[in-house]
């Protein structure tokens, strides 16, 4: 396992989840805000995990914090 700290970058990290969507939605405010949901929710997923992996080093390697955030992911 790495032993080095990562950081997302959480703006780049956004705009790389919304480049290659494509919502559905014909209305143009729709698919705005569509766009918008997933941009905000890449974001914040990123700054949580910057916060986890910070964390992570502070406290040292605890699994079983890992194993909760990624027990919390869904996926849609």
């Amino acid at each position: 396992m790495a032993k080095d700290k990562m950081k997302l970058d959480e703006e780049k990290f956004a705009y790389a989840v919304v480049q290659n969507f494509h919502p559905e939605e014909a209305d143009d405010l729709k698919a705005s805000k569509a766009i918008l949901k997933r941009y905000l929710t890449a974001y914040y997923m990123a700054e949580r995990f910057n916060t986890l992996e910070d964390r992570q080093f502070d406290q040292g390697m605890d699994f079983s914090l890992l194993a909760s955030g990624i027990d919390a992911i869904t996926l849609r």
